[in-house]
């Protein structure tokens, strides 16, 4: 019998909006965290519902993207495509999640190669 396994390391991925009304998307990781994606910032929440939070309540961490890798909206999303830890976010960007880190990459090139690392945000 075999057993059907996901290396996906995202569970689910949904429109949001932050406490000030910006455009987010949210990707539910396998352990319940989620990871917040916008325009201009990468964030993880521990949950879901704490993401539109006023007081900031289950925050955890944030990083902010160079000005010059902000991400437009493309088909009002973000996040374009994911599978394993890769996740194809809109103008070409790339995101690698590992078990200890999300790494922003400007291309699937440079995700490849692990070269040109825009910003790198600790998920533990």
């Amino acid at each position: 019998m075999l057993i059907e396994n996901s290396s996906d390391l995202i569970q689910s991925v949904q429109p949001g909006s932050l406490s000030s009304g910006k455009r987010v998307d949210l990707a539910v990781l396998v352990n319940g965290q989620v990871l917040v994606i916008s325009d201009d910032a990468l964030a993880l929440f521990v949950r879901p519902e704490d993401v539109g939070n006023e007081l900031g309540n289950g925050l955890i961490r944030s990083v902010a993207l160079p000005e010059a890798f902000c991400l437009p909206l493309e088909n009002d999303r973000y996040l374009q495509e994911h599978r394993a830890g890769y996740v194809g976010l809109s103008d070409g960007r790339v995101l690698l999640i590992t078990l200890n880190d999300v790494q922003m990459f400007p291309s699937k090139q440079d995700a490849l190669r692990n070269q040109n690392e825009v910003t790198r945000m600790k998920l533990g």
